[in-house]
């Protein structure tokens, strides 16, 4: 296939907003894909060159990348920023000004030299950039040109979720949308669409022997969440509790040799835990995947610091000095694999059985703290301990459940205790527009529409607007340098809202909100229809808390939780 092609597709995709549509035009591109090119173009779908977990990033800002096509026509770049502020996009400049090629240019080709220009780095990488990315935009036609700068500059935009992906290669490889379980399974204990294509194009089989393995990130299991101790233990019966620490969850490989540490959201953070990575190494020698929660400790006291202190090791080049600052210790609590033995499909009681076997209590790193509960007043003592040494509260969990990686059940289930009249937990949102403020806030982002996400449906659905809770730094900086770039001109195609605010967002930033209730309303989308005709369910009184940039958009709260928290709010 040519770009150009790829291009006329993406084009055409990009053109609908209903996802049957979206996946029929998906599974119309995937058939006429060679089997070569389906793992180059499932990336390129997602704006990417190289699987999230890699952290390959092109490295290319709106600026440079303007400088880049300025190059390739010859042209005043302050000109072009002319075009770019009428037009409000340097892709459709591209499109505008780039002369018509005949043929196109090879999709696996324009593919390596993506992949070039992401890899190269090193002094004097800025430049080189630049002129790989002038000479690519030099070769390539209008509709080529529009869609090469959306992908290095990571505004591709098409609305399509790894979900849609997934359910379009169920169709085009398996002859059946239905068949998406299929796929996801391989994807969540991969994290790789590229090598989920791989295995799809040899059919079935290949996709159910799929195995986890060392250095590719397990897509973490999520847990569902209870008002309290009686509700759990209606649920769950006699079951195991563990402290809810309030830190980093991070998914720690280690080969024999090397080791990669993933966070919630798939990222490749090892070079933030060198200290913790050289504990590990002196007590665990043999091939392991482990989940543990990373948390800032008082090395004087041994107190266990909140979350924010942990974002003080989210910086490019972690010094000695913020090492000493902020010391981690980590709270294991999942072995997923041991010395060529994956341990997912165990049940809990035998996983952490290992667990307990292999992992020592050491000044750095321990086993989390649990405790067999059997009755309500066992559950509410030990929820009482947990907060009183600085924990968020419990994660409760069924003894004979599996590891069921990426998804969200019952077999593990939060406990977080009402306050203040709110309700017993708080929800993460996906932001997906904004209003303009007035008075104080006027010139900056007044109000935020939040939205919760679908899963089945691969979309988000309204739940509330928040204006509470934020600071002056958030609304007059913060949340215009985080927000700006996200901006678009209409609705998202995964949006789905009744609303309509002033500025429209691509869901990219998840935030936390707490709120007194949820109430129904005809204003908002989340579980529309599902406990009233015509009505959907908002959160009363939300208040914005924090950032949770740990979570990915597709881990919000769901609007099944919303249904549940509804439901079990007056009980």
């Amino acid at each position: 296939m040519t770009f150009k092609r790829f291009a006329e597709h993406l084009a055409g995709i990009e053109a609908e907003s209903g996802r049957l549509e979206i996946i029929r035009r998906l599974s119309v591109l995937f058939a006429e894909l060679a089997p070569e090119e389906w793992p180059k173009a499932v990336l390129l779908l997602t704006g990417r060159v190289a699987p999230e977990f890699e952290g390959l990033e092109f490295g290319v800002a709106e600026k440079e990348a303007a400088k880049a096509l300025a190059m390739a026509l010859g042209r005043d770049e302050a000109e072009l920023w002319k075009e770019v502020r009428e037009l409000g996009d340097l892709g459709r400049v591209a499109e505008t000004e780039l002369p018509e090629h005949e043929g196109g240019l090879p999709l696996l080709a324009v593919y390596d030299q993506l992949r070039d220009l992401a890899e190269d780095a090193g002094p004097g990488s800025q430049l080189r950039k630049r002129e790989r990315l002038a000479d690519l935009l030099k070769s390539a036609s209008p509709l080529e040109g529009l869609y090469i700068l959306r992908i290095v500059t990571g505004r591709l935009r098409l609305g399509v979720g790894e979900a849609t992906i997934l359910e379009a290669m169920a169709q085009a490889l398996l002859g059946d949308r239905k068949k998406r379980p299929l796929l996801e399974r391989a994807y969540n204990l991969t994290s790789d669409l590229a090598y989920v294509a791989e295995l799809a194009l040899k059919g079935e089989e290949a996709l159910a022997h799929v195995q986890v393995q060392v250095g590719k990130p397990i897509r973490m299991m999520l847990a569902e969440r209870l008002p309290d101790a009686e509700a759990i233990l209606k649920k769950l019966g006699p079951h195991l509790a563990e402290y809810k620490y309030d830190g980093e969850r991070v998914q720690v490989h280690f080969d024999g040799e090397r080791f990669w540490v993933y966070s919630r959201r798939i990222e490749n953070i090892t070079h933030q835990y060198p200290d913790l990575l050289e504990a590990l190494r002196a007590h665990l020698k043999r091939p392991y995947i482990l989940e543990a929660e990373a948390v800032v400790y008082d090395p004087d006291t041994g107190e266990l610091l909140p979350f924010q202190y942990v974002l003080n090791r989210k910086v490019k080049h972690l010094t000695p000095e913020l090492i000493e600052r902020y010391p981690v210790k980590a709270f294991v609590f999942e072995l997923l694999y041991l010395d060529g033995e994956a341990l997912i499909d165990l049940p809990l009681t035998e996983r952490r059985k290992r667990l307990e076997a292999f992992v020592p209590k050491t000044e750095r790193f321990e086993p989390s703290e649990r405790r067999w509960i059997e009755s309500v007043e066992a559950l509410d003592a030990f929820f009482d301990l947990a907060l009183e040494v600085g924990d968020e509260g419990l994660m409760c969990k069924r003894p004979d459940g599996n590891y069921e990686a990426g998804k969200r059940g019952f077999k593990w289930v939060k406990y977080k205790r009402a306050a203040g009249g709110r309700l017993a937990d708080t929800l993460d949102l996906v932001v997906v527009g904004a209003w303009w403020g007035r008075g104080r806030r006027s010139g900056t982002y007044g109000s935020l529409l939040v939205a919760a996400y679908n899963p089945a449906e691969d979309r988000f659905e309204t739940v509330t607007k928040v204006g509470s809770g934020f600071t002056d730094e958030d609304l007059q900086k913060v949340l215009p340098e985080r927000l700006d770039p996200l901006r678009r001109g209409e609705p998202a195609p995964r949006v789905w809202a009744l609303l309509e605010p002033d500025v429209w967002f691509e869901p990219r930033l998840v935030i936390e909100v707490e709120a007194q209730e949820i109430t129904l309303s005809p204003n908002h989308t989340c579980a529309y229809g599902r406990v009233k005709e015509g009505r959907g369910l908002a959160l009363r009184f939300p208040r914005f808390l924090r950032y949770r940039d740990d979570k990915s958009p597709e881990e919000a709260t769901t609007p099944e939780e919303v249904v549940e928290l509804y439901r079990l709010q007056w009980k």
